[in-house]
Formats: C-alpha cells, sequence, structure tokens
C-alpha cells in the first residue's frame, strides 16, 4: 500500500512503518485505530514533528529512506 506524504510523494506504508519511532507509533495506535494507512501516516508525521521539532524524514519533498 502507498500513501502520500504533504509533499505527494509516495511512500511503500510498510517502509514507513518500519522507520517510525516505537513509542510514537503505538501512540497513533492507541489514538486512531482501526483508520486508513494514509490517515496514520499523517497524523503520525503531525506528531513527529511536534515531538521532535523536525519533519520526519519520509515527510520531506526528498525523503529517503
Amino acid at each position: 500500500m502507498k500513501v502520500e506524504n504533504g509533499y505527494g510523494v509516495q511512500i511503500d506504508f510498510d517502509v514507513a512503518v518500519q522507520m517510525m519511532d516505537d513509542e510514537l507509533r503505538e501512540q497513533v495506535h492507541a489514538h486512531m485505530a482501526p483508520c486508513s494507512e494514509q490517515a496514520f501516516f499523517d497524523e503520525y508525521a503531525a506528531r513527529h514533528a511536534e515531538k521532535f521539532d523536525e519533519a520526519w524524514v519520509l515527510d520531506t519533498a526528498n525523503p529517503t529512506f
């Protein structure tokens, strides 16, 4: 399953999950599940930016993984 980051870049959701912070991923899961992969990705990216005070690498114009 592909999701789209804030810049319209297609990201493999399974790869994204592997690159998520474990604690933050579990918080999003507890708060949102069940939901679409896109909604999960978007919420995780927003929370990552808030927690770490920077954009998540997969939610940038040129994501690297």
